[in-house]
């Protein structure tokens, strides 16, 4: 009997300390249910304050620099070179001699028929008095008059001639090419490109944008040309100087000219390759952020926001993307903190440490 009394104390007990396992291992499953609240480690993120900006705060391009003014120097005449008078690289002012082909027979030409027309003039000078006086005929006044322009007409072309066997620079500026094939002693003819000249005092560079592009440009607008494209590339700052009215008829596109002040002439060329940037003319700017700070709940875009530690989330209208960059029509204004990192790990009212790392407007 007394064992009977005893085994059932123990199953008694058993009984009761299983009850209080299972019931402690309840409670531990329910706690183990991560809700955010105030004991949660916040999660870092990265955040921008939200600005206006534009969708596109500048035009790319590419193409060549050259000078302002550059030009070949053509043969107008023929005959045997007798001087070269530059090198490559030389620098020049307008006029300087370029080259001289033999001028004797020419110069005699000119000579001569220097004479005629002064003999002619002081013909017709006298007719013209004794005409105005009654001694002469209108005849012999209008034969005097033609005898005159005749001879005047071939002094200039025989000027004309002798002033072209010597090949003169058109403007100040540097010899950028020279034809190595002339020497003294050949045989210059006519039509033969001599020597380049190019003025670098002033640079310029024309570029093609199209139809949505030039429409974002003005007159005056800046830009940044970075020239070359090594390990220590040139930057320098242009304006744009002129727009075309038209477009190409071939591409579409519309021409457009940057100019700037060269101050690099030692290491600034004509014919080097470049990058532009030219700054965009917008004035009405919109609230813009970064596409991937855009996310889908339930099928709505929206964006996650921080406020006093704690996020929130908040449906948005978007306009156009472009570039990484999407316009918001509604749902955010500015001064308010956009959440841009670990967006899949968050929800709504979820602590978080940000760090501000820019503006909207200008992050890209």
């Amino acid at each position: 009997m007394k064992r009977k009394s005893n085994t059932a104390l123990f199953l008694s007990i058993f009984f009761i300390l299983a009850s209080c396992s299972r019931s402690e291992s309840a409670d531990d499953t329910a706690s183990s249910s991560w809700a955010p609240d105030d004991n949660v480690i916040a999660v870092s993120v990265e955040v921008l304050e939200i600005t206006r900006g534009q969708l596109i705060p500048f035009v790319e391009a590419s193409g060549t620099v050259s000078g302002q003014q550059e030009a070949w120097t053509v043969s107008e005449t023929q005959g045997k070179i007798t001087e070269i008078a530059v090198q490559l690289g030389q620098k020049v002012k307008k006029g300087d001699l370029l080259l001289k082909v033999e001028d004797s027979l020419s110069r005699l030409n000119r000579d001569l028929t220097l004479q005629q027309y002064e003999s002619a003039r002081h013909d017709f000078e006298a007719i013209s008095k004794s005409f105005q006086s009654g001694g002469s005929s209108k005849s012999d006044y209008n034969r005097a008059r033609s005898t005159v322009l005749q001879a005047q007409a071939s002094f200039e072309n025989a000027d004309k001639a002798f002033n072209d066997t010597g090949i003169r620079a058109p403007f100040a500026g540097s010899v950028a090419l020279l034809d190595n094939t002339l020497t003294v002693g050949s045989y210059l003819t006519r039509g033969v490109l001599v020597a380049r000249i190019v003025d670098t005092t002033y640079m310029k560079m024309e570029i093609s944008l199209g139809e949505r592009q030039i429409g974002l440009i003005k007159e005056g607008s800046q830009a940044s040309v970075t020239i070359g494209r090594g390990e220590y590339p040139i930057v320098v700052e242009a304006n744009v100087t002129a727009i075309g009215t038209g477009s190409d008829p071939a591409t579409g596109s519309f021409p457009l000219l940057l100019t700037w002040k060269n101050d690099q002439e030692q290491t600034l060329r004509s014919g080097l390759s470049a990058r532009v940037q030219i700054v965009t003319d917008v004035e009405n700017k919109n609230i813009v952020i970064p596409s991937s700070a855009i996310i889908n709940r339930d099928r709505v875009k929206s964006v996650i926001l921080e406020d006093n530690g704690k996020t929130v989330i908040r449906s948005i209208k978007t306009g156009e993307s472009l570039g990484g960059q999407t316009v918001i029509l509604e749902g955010l204004a500015e001064g308010e903190i956009l959440i841009v990192s670990a967006l899949s790990s968050l929800g709504d009212n979820y602590p978080v440490a940000a760090s501000v790392i820019g503006t909207t407007g200008e992050w890209r």
